[in-house]
């Protein structure tokens, strides 16, 4: 399980790229986790478009270590699905989403893994491997580093992943609206990340609220509607949360939503992410911290304004990378990015330039 979530996670290979044996241990592997965690209704909900593959994968790994009574569970469960497609789209893996007959392959998966533990069948089945390389437990950090560096691939999807999380927070309207929201808070705020979503009263209304962090000390929640993105006090549960089995964590003592605090309309909203598409805002942030010598992996950005000049609309973004704050300017001549501090030009790019980046991320995909 480690092996592959750090080839993929660190090394940035893909599926098809790793051992097979190693894939098929990785899906039996999750698909015992799953059912143990949640049943096989959690299973089902989790793997989602994945799922054939991860049953192909599990039913190799499965057969391939002799685990009969773990296989079993899993190819009624599969037959289920082709036969009840519908009721499969259902699964939730919590109470009013879990069907009858599921619970029944959970039972019998776990008297299967208690006869005879799928993890010892898979463990004996890896060491027969020929082609297994055994290193010291000193080394074994060192040897996944090594497969990690050796990916050929890597550098190029370094630059895809890292583009295409800027576009995530740069193209979003829920991301983008809470930034100008949080904007306009006094004093104004930085928006950082999300949360965990619920269903909560805002106005009168039931919307579905996130939490939200922002450079401020406190949690804030926001609201996404189709006319605005509005940022709100976030009034904290006087309980702690008590959970119970099968209940969904997003309904137990949820907070409440305080003051109004900002808010963003969406005429606004359509114009940055217009405006960030045609200037190639998410690869102007890249570009530009890797030409003042930062790393754009994992960097957080918050859209603040709209500034009109005599070259045309220019838009304003916080962007927070290698524990430095910075801001940059997206116009259609190019973007510029600046200390937050002093305004001091770190760094520039001209459109041909990002026309070029922008090729460079897409052709990495």
């Amino acid at each position: 399980m480690q092996f592959v979530v750090t080839m993929v996670s660190k090394g940035l290979y893909r599926y098809p790229e790793i051992n097979p044996k190693a894939m098929q241990v990785f899906h039996a592997d999750q698909y015992s986790l799953e059912v143990k965690n949640g049943g096989h209704s959690q299973f089902i909900h989790n793997a989602g478009g994945e799922i054939d593959t991860m049953i192909a994968n599990a039913r190799a790994g499965l057969s391939a270590c002799r685990a009969k009574g773990q296989l079993a569970t899993l190819e009624k469960m599969s037959a289920w699905i082709a036969e009840h497609p519908d009721e499969a789209a259902k699964q939730t893996g919590f109470e009013g989403g879990r069907d009858d007959f599921l619970d029944t392959l959970d039972d019998a998966f776990y008297e299967a893994d208690e006869a005879e533990p799928m993890e010892d069948l898979l463990a004996r089945w890896i060491v027969s491997w020929p082609d297994l390389q055994i290193v010291d437990d000193d080394d074994y950090v060192h040897a996944l580093d090594r497969l990690v560096l050796s990916n050929p691939q890597r550098e190029g999807r370094l630059l895809h992943e890292s583009v295409r999380k800027l576009v995530r927070q740069m193209l979003s309207q829920r991301e983008v609206g809470a930034g100008l929201a949080c904007a306009t808070i006094s004093p104004s705020e930085i928006k950082l990340g999300f949360g965990m979503a619920r269903m909560l009263d805002v106005e009168g209304e039931k919307q579905l609220v996130f939490q939200l962090r922002t450079s401020a000390n406190e949690l804030r929640l926001c609201a996404v509607t189709k006319t605005r993105v509005a940022v709100y006090e976030y009034v904290a549960p006087e309980d702690p949360p008590v959970m119970r089995p099968g209940e969904n964590p997003l309904g137990a003592n949820a907070p409440s939503v305080g003051t109004l605090l900002g808010r963003a309309e969406q005429p606004e909203i359509e114009t940055v992410i217009q405006l960030s598409e045609q200037n190639h805002a998410p690869v102007a942030v890249d570009l530009l911290l890797r030409k003042a010598g930062f790393d754009p992996l994992g960097a957080t950005v918050s859209a603040n304004s709209v500034a009109q000049t005599a070259e045309g609309p220019v838009v304003n973004w916080v962007v927070l990378a290698s524990d430095r704050t910075f801001l940059s300017l997206s116009s259609p001549n190019g973007s510029v990015l600046l200390g937050s501090e002093d305004y001091e030009k770190l760094a520039e790019t001209t459109m041909p330039e990002l026309d070029a980046h922008f090729d460079r991320s897409a052709a990495a995909g």
